[in-house]
């Protein structure tokens, strides 16, 4: 019986294709907003690439990630309300401007929450993207700054 043509593969494409099939998204824990329909504008709105770190399929509703160790973002987390915490105010890189509530720092990285947005979102920067863990921020601000505003940072 004849065969049709034979495709090869070099070895490390083969591998490439196997391993790609063995690993699935990135289990990333929903908030319990999530569902709200403004994540869902907020996720088509998020760029490919952060802090020149790939995209990476997630499997929690409201969820994105990017990189290896990955930069995680969360939508529909609970707001933060007033606080004593650090609150800065970031320029989006299209110019928007987005406080974020600085929640944790340590050497493994650093958890930041939007002030003033419903839904709220959550950033979580590992530590390996350098001291300037709020650099990711201004890749996210676009969409972000989409969500509704209802308060602001104060000035100190």
């Amino acid at each position: 019986m004849p065969r049709g043509p034979r495709l090869r593969l070099p070895l490390a494409a083969l591998a490439a294709l196997v391993l790609a099939g063995c690993t699935g998204p990135l289990a990333v824990e929903a908030g319990p907003e999530a569902t709200d329909p403004a994540c869902a504008e907020l996720l088509a709105a998020l760029p490919r690439t952060v802090a020149d770190a790939q995209a990476r399929q997630t499997s929690g509703a409201g969820t994105a990630a990017w990189g290896e160790p990955a930069v995680l973002l969360r939508c529909g987390v609970t707001p933060t309300g007033p606080t004593s915490r650090e609150c800065v105010s970031v320029e989006a890189s299209d110019g928007s401007v987005v406080d974020w509530v600085l929640l944790a720092s340590d050497d493994s990285g650093a958890i930041l929450t939007t002030y003033g947005r419903r839904p709220a979102v959550e950033v979580e920067v590992p530590a390996t993207y350098g001291p300037a863990t709020l650099s990711v921020l201004p890749d996210v601000g676009p969409a972000v700054a989409a969500l509704p505003v209802e308060a602001a940072c104060l000035s100190s």
